[in-house]
């Protein structure tokens, strides 16, 4: 077997390490076993998945089976990254994180296809019964964001609170807000479909009942409430956050917007209209498709980072043992999603320019990877060192600028104020 040149890799590793590893915390358990390799033959790594953390307090997903890890462990990062502001998640993550088992078919018991369960001590259980169609994947989302209001609600007012809940409109909201927030393509469609219809009655959307699915017209108007309330939530009294609180604490929703929107309107039809004009603000604001620099590098260096354990140890492999073990079923299945992820964000546009070279060069890498072409590979991987070092030079140099422009309009705002 050919293999690469070492000093190359080391290389690689040092920028990775220095520009984009250390933006991610270190994954516990991750879902892949490395066990110890003589130097002429391929590392065998076996998938064992048991127990892994999205990121310390967040999501611990639980499963027997390789590609439901996979997915799961996607799925609850995707709707932690994308409720975080509008449920003003702990940045340390919970005291303890949301534990998720993924439950194959056969051992399935029980009616329903998933099942949140809280526990004592402030502890959030899910239970999903696992499937592979992609109709599923969005069930498994209304399930981790179920969970995830239920752990909110405890963080909030504590594990034996009377009265705790979550409101079918608040889960329904949070649903679609976690789709369009991942995927720009979504939004743009779902604002040109709400261009031409008229907006619910806010009374309606606020009143709905759990286990019926909200019609389209609703599920598009909910996606709008969210970004409404958050919009007009004010910088002083900051009325969504405590919206929020009440709501998940069992107060009754509409008494509580009243409460604390009241500036904005003191009866029934006045809160009618200011919803309307808050409907069609929402579904007509340009939506941000471009990541910051900064979230761009954490997303490239997610898919950099290849956990495992070699033996009791945890271990973060580098590139030139994931070309030495390509064979392995688990690396060459990883190989495949890994490249597939690289090509979506390439292809939606919403990657920073800073990193775009550095998507690509590390696709090339993956695919000479594939191909078993050591040359191609080390070449690779030569052009991600110097991207990545692109991007992040020219990360900072913006900064520094911007950082520098804010300083010469105060002072000159400064001045301005001392001359009057």
């Amino acid at each position: 077997m050919h293999r690469p040149v070492r000093h190359a890799c080391g290389l690689a590793a040092l920028a990775l390490a220095a520009g984009l590893a250390a933006t991610l915390p270190a994954t516990e358990n991750p879902p892949a076993v490395a066990t110890e390799a003589t130097d002429d033959a391929p590392i065998p790594l076996l998938p064992t998945p048991i127990v892994s953390l999205t990121r310390t307090g967040q999501f611990q997903v639980m499963t027997l089976d390789a590609d439901a890890s996979r997915a799961g462990l996607a799925m609850a990062a995707e709707v932690w990254q994308t409720l975080a502001t509008p449920l003003s998640l702990p940045a340390g993550g919970f005291a303890t994180p949301v534990e998720v088992h993924l439950v194959l078919p056969e051992k399935w018991a029980g009616p329903g296809v998933f099942r949140v369960t809280p526990e004592a001590g402030g502890r959030v259980s899910l239970a999903f019964r696992w499937t592979a169609e992609p109709a599923g994947s969005e069930t498994l989302r209304r399930a981790l964001v179920q969970a995830l209001l239920v752990q909110r609600a405890f963080a909030l007012h504590g594990a034996t609170a009377p009265g705790l809940k979550v409101p079918a409109w608040l889960e329904d909201a949070c649903v679609v807000w976690s789709i369009t927030r991942e995927r720009p393509a979504v939004l743009d469609a779902w604002q040109d479909e709400a261009a031409g219809q008229a907006a619910p009655p806010l009374a309606t959307l606020l009143g709905r009942v759990r286990g019926t699915p909200p019609d389209r017209a609703q599920q598009l108007a909910l996606l709008w409430l969210l970004g409404h309330l958050q919009a007009d939530s004010g910088d002083a009294a900051r009325r969504w956050p405590q919206l929020l609180r009440a709501v998940l604490g069992g107060e009754d929703t509409a008494a509580a917007l009243t409460r604390l929107y009241a500036d904005y309107f003191k009866d029934d039809g006045a809160r009618e209209l200011w919803w309307q004009v808050g409907f069609y603000a929402q579904n007509r604001q340009a939506a941000q498709a471009i990541e910051t620099a900064a979230e761009s590098r954490v997303w490239l260096a997610e898919r950099v980072r290849w956990p495992a354990r070699r033996g009791e140890n945890e271990v973060t492999l580098d590139l030139e043992e994931i070309f030495s073990a390509r064979t392995a079923p688990w690396v060459a299945d990883e190989l495949r999603q890994r490249l597939a992820q690289l090509r979506a964000g390439l292809a939606t546009g919403r990657l920073h320019p800073f990193y775009r070279n550095a998507t690509m060069s590390l696709g090339r890498a993956y695919d000479a990877a594939r191909a078993g072409d050591a040359k191609a590979f080390t070449a690779a991987q030569a052009d991600l060192l110097r991207d990545i070092a692109d991007g992040r030079e020219l990360e900072q140099a913006s900064k520094a600028a911007l950082d520098a422009l804010d300083k010469a309009v105060s002072s000159n705002l400064g001045a301005d104020l001392k001359m009057k």
